[in-house]
């Protein structure tokens, strides 16, 4: 038995002890800031935890970044001033809205209208001269929107290299192509790049899409044979081969776009959209300039432009105008969303081969009229059901 004596002797020592520690605590917290010979470890363990939370708040920080860009657009922080090709926008969100769509469709109707006039003047079929001159384009107008926005290179030069091996073929099958179709024939086949980058989907990612998206596709299917079928009625120079050619190019874009995605803006350091147009350009006209001169091409492409000098600036100005579009759409995507973006881009398309038949009149038929109708019900249909699946997706989130 222990007694009253002995309790009362223990409990002062106990408060003594209690004490110590206290004293002795804040020491070892001031050991981690500023070490000293005695609390070296201390400070190390202490330094060290420091340092792994900041490469994990880094490293979480990296992966919202990554996470908030989507189909390689950087969304827009809030409060962040709306701009394109360096310019602030109106602060207005209706004005702004209203300058890119009106931006992006212009710059298309009007790329629309002159490439389809280069191919017809007459005697022109150098579509390997026009694809140099738009790659060469492309890459002037990345260069200036880069020293506008004051923007370096992050891409490493072997996957730019990989990069504009795709954008250059696809390019080069898309004007080849139009040697044998019709331009609002092609319009609606770029529709269809859909239906191959849902087919890589499946056979490579292993993706799933329900009995609506693939009635959608095939309603697009049967647009676009309608489409070409009326091609074939009304258009003497038509040829399978030209089919061949566009279908070839819709898969080498297919391609392009996932390699694009993976190497370029799902990575650590994201590069922009005009870096990318402006490196891949500038190796793609490399690319096509070296095999133009080797076959002899260039010589007469240069003597035909010479006697026609509008082929040139022709060239040249839808090439700008392609480049603006782009730009206009991904700003579009940037700050009002990929919706929003969607429905521009599909008015986009209607507007191009409605005034590829006002301008350039065509032999109607109602092969083309059924094929154009089909285009449009697979483009609203499209859109309805991404609607709902954007719908699903965040009443799910909302219940977590």
């Amino acid at each position: 038995m222990i007694s009253r004596a002995t309790t009362v002797a223990i409990a002062p020592n106990a408060r003594a002890q209690t004490h110590a520690r206290q004293r002795r605590a804040p020491s070892v917290r001031a050991s981690t800031s500023a070490p000293t010979l005695g609390g070296r470890r201390s400070a190390i363990v202490g330094g060290g935890a420091v340092a792994l939370e900041q490469r994990a708040m880094a490293t979480r920080a990296e992966r919202r970044r990554v996470v908030t860009r989507a189909g390689g657009v950087a969304k827009a922080a809030p409060g962040e001033p709306k701009k394109v090709f360096g310019l602030t926008l109106p602060e207005g969100e209706g004005i702004s809205f209203a300058i890119l769509a009106a931006g992006s469709l212009g710059s298309a109707l009007g790329f629309a209208a002159l490439q389809e006039g280069v191919f017809r003047i007459p005697g022109f079929k150098f579509s390997a001269w026009m694809t140099v001159l738009t790659t060469f384009t492309y890459f002037l107008c990345g260069a200036l929107e880069m020293k506008l926005t004051k923007d370096s290179r992050k891409g490493s030069w072997k996957n730019y290299g990989i990069l504009s091996v795709y954008t250059y073929g696809g390019m080069a099958l898309t004007n080849y192509a139009l040697s044998y179709l019709n331009y609002a024939t092609r319009i609606v086949f770029k529709s269809a790049k859909i239906i191959p980058v849902m087919a890589f989907s499946v056979l490579i990612v292993g993706k799933k899409y329900n009995w609506k998206e693939w009635l959608s596709a095939a309603i697009l299917v049967a647009g676009i044979v309608l489409f070409t079928l009326g091609d074939v009625a009304s258009s003497p120079a038509f040829a399978p081969i030209g089919v061949a050619l566009i279908a070839a190019a819709l898969c080498v874009d297919a391609i392009c776009a996932n390699f694009e995605e993976k190497n370029f803006f799902r990575c650590e350091t994201p590069s922009t959209t005009q870096e990318v147009l402006c490196y891949a350009s500038l190796i793609g006209t490399a690319y096509g300039l070296v095999p133009l001169i080797a076959s002899g091409g260039l010589a007469p492409a240069l003597a035909f432009s010479q006697a026609n000098p509008q082929v040139v600036p022709m060239i040249m100005a839808f090439s700008v105008m392609g480049y603006s579009s782009v730009s206009f759409i991904l700003s579009l995507i940037k700050y009002f969303g990929a919706t929003e973006a969607e429905i521009v881009k599909s008015l986009r398309k209607v507007l191009s081969i409605v005034i590829s038949f006002a301008l350039f009149p065509k032999e109607l038929n109602w092969k083309y009229i059924a094929g154009f109708a089909a285009v449009v019900v697979s483009t609203v249909y499209t859109f309805y059901l991404k609607q709902q699946k954007n719908a699903a997706k965040a009443a799910a989130k909302a219940a977590e």
